[in-house]
C-alpha cells in the first residue's frame, strides 16, 4: 500500500492488479470480453533502445495459445527510463476491407520515443504474422484477406496527444486510466474516423490522479473480504 500513498510511483504489482480488475470489472462489456487482451508489465520493458534479436521469444511467452489477430485490441504498457506509456494494437474487423492495424502509443509526459516503440511492435506483429502462416492448418483471423496478406504495409502508427500529468510520479495512474477510459469509450472495432474522440481534452489530469484512491479503496475492500473468509474458515476447522 505504500507506493499509493502521495508523491508515490506505482509498482508493477499494483499496475498488475489493477489490469487484472479491469479485466473481471463490468468496464469490459460481457459480449466483448474476449476482443481484449492484455499484457502484464512485464511483457515488454522497452529499455529506450533496440530489442535484441530474442525479443519476440520473449514476447510470445506472454500471449502463447492467445492468437492476438483475432482480438479487437491489445494493451501494452511500456515501462522505460523510470516511466509508464500505453500502447495499443487495434485490429480490424474483416468488414473494414480498407482498415489497417493501428498503433496508438499514449504517453502522459512524452518522453517515450513512439518512433522506437511503433517499430520494436511492428517487428513483433511481423513476426507472429509469419509464424502464423508457417502453420501447417491455415489460421482463421476476422480480418480481410487482402490485408491479411501482405500485413506488413498495412500497419499504421498515430501518436495520441493525450491529456498530461501535472506531476513527474503519476505515469502509472495515468496509464491504467488510459486503459479504463478507452476501455469505456472505444468502439468494439477501432475506425481512423473514431480517433478524433482522443486527445488533449479527452479528460481532466486531476481525474487520472484521482484513480489512487480508488485503487486504495479497492484493495482495502478485497483485502477486508478476505480477512472475514479465513476467520470463517479458521472457525469451521476449530469447530468440527
Amino acid at each position: 500500500m505504500e507506493c499509493l500513498a502521495p508523491l508515490q510511483f506505482l509498482s508493477s504489482a499494483i499496475m498488475n492488479f489493477y489490469i487484472q480488475y479491469l479485466q473481471r470489472s463490468e468496464f469490459l462489456r460481457t459480449e466483448h470480453k474476449n476482443d481484449y487482451h492484455f499484457f502484464n508489465t512485464e511483457a515488454l520493458d522497452s529499455k529506450c533502445k533496440q530489442e535484441d534479436g530474442n525479443s519476440f521469444a520473449k514476447l510470445r511467452r506472454w500471449f502463447k495459445g492467445v492468437n492476438i489477430f483475432e482480438k479487437a485490441y491489445i494493451f501494452l504498457p511500456i515501462h522505460a527510463c523510470q516511466h509508464w506509456s500505453l500502447a495499443i494494437i487495434s485490429i480490424p474487423a474483416r468488414e473494414y476491407e480498407a482498415g489497417p492495424i493501428i498503433l496508438l502509443h499514449l504517453d502522459s509526459l512524452g518522453l517515450h520515443t513512439s518512433r522506437t516503440i511503433f517499430e520494436n511492435i511492428r517487428r513483433y506483429l511481423k513476426a507472429e504474422w509469419e509464424h502464423l502462416n508457417q502453420a501447417d492448418v491455415p489460421v482463421q483471423v476476422p480480418i480481410a484477406e487482402k490485408i491479411w496478406k501482405d500485413l506488413p504495409r498495412n500497419i499504421q502508427e498515430k501518436k495520441i496527444q493525450v491529456p498530461q500529468q501535472e506531476n513527474d510520479y503519476d505515469c502509472g495512474l495515468f496509464v491504467l486510466f488510459f486503459m479504463e477510459r478507452f476501455i469505456e469509450e472505444a468502439p468494439p472495432r477501432l475506425r481512423k474516423t473514431n480517433l478524433d474522440r482522443f486527445g488533449r481534452k479527452w479528460f481532466q489530469p486531476t481525474e487520472a490522479s484521482r484513480l489512487r484512491d480508488s485503487i486504495e479503496s479497492c484493495l482495502r475492500s478485497i483485502s477486508k473480504k478476505q480477512k472475514k473468509a479465513f476467520r470463517i474458515l479458521w472457525i469451521m476447522v476449530h469447530f468440527q
